[in-house]
């Protein structure tokens, strides 16, 4: 994919145990995770990739808000 701008709001390192890298990312939408990982590791010379991605809040819609299909209301 071609190269753009994104915004980055935050980039926090939540745990390290070589190799692996535990990371919190708030961004912008259009920010492709996979490519930062790859982009970061390419900038340290180790190469990166995810092992794991879980995205916890779209816009106002965050993960420990949700519910499971058994809490919701019987329609």
């Amino acid at each position: 994919m071609p190269a753009r701008p994104v915004v980055v709001h935050e980039f926090a390192l939540r745990n390290y145990r070589f190799p692996l890298v535990e990371c919190v990312v708030r961004c912008g939408k259009g920010t492709y995770i996979r490519s930062l990982a790859r982009d970061l590791g390419g900038k340290l010379g180790l190469g990166g990739m995810l092992r794991s991605l879980r995205r916890t809040r779209v816009g106002t819609y965050a993960v420990d808000l949700a519910r499971t299909l058994d809490e919701l209301p019987q329609v």
